[in-house]
């Protein structure tokens, strides 16, 4: 996972749910998250998320844990310098967790990954409710359940 943009009060929630639902389904599942935002990813600079590092941020907001930057995925270097760090970490779904630039990203990234038949499912989980309601088509207040459900149903855990 990734934190991307500026501070909400939600990203350690996010982490926290992806981190307790792969554990649930299968114990030995590993979570990364990229630091300092999106240039960790192309960078290939990443720390696996255990459960003190977890505990130690669960339910206190912000986006601290693995620091956020503003940084964008942009040339085709980065690009493949991404898809190549996310291969040789053997993952099979990458969540980037910002905003409306950074899902924007996201989008970019998962098109760049499809491309190359990468099992790599890039997800993106925005950060505020505007940015739900802006991404989606349904305009009510469902889309708060229905939006995390979609997009665990698109990450393939194996």
């Amino acid at each position: 996972c990734v934190l991307s943009g500026g501070q909400a009060p939600g990203g350690h929630n996010v982490i926290s749910g992806l981190y307790d639902m792969i554990k649930g389904i299968h114990p030995e599942s590993k979570l990364y998250g990229f630091l300092q935002g999106p240039i960790g990813i192309f960078t290939g600079d990443y720390v696996e998320i255990k459960d003190d590092f977890m505990n130690e941020y669960r339910n206190m907001g912000g986006f601290d844990m693995i620091r956020s930057g503003r940084d964008k995925i942009e040339t085709p270097e980065q690009f493949e310098s991404s898809l190549k760090f996310c291969n040789d970490l053997d993952l099979d779904g990458l969540v980037v967790i910002g905003g409306d630039d950074s899902n924007t990203n996201a989008c970019l990234l998962a098109e760049h990954f499809k491309a190359q038949n990468s099992k790599c499912k890039v997800i993106g989980a925005p950060r505020l409710l505007m940015v739900i309601l802006r991404m989606s088509t349904v305009k009510f207040p469902s889309v708060l359940i229905l939006q995390p459900k979609h997009m665990l149903n698109k990450l393939e855990i194996s």
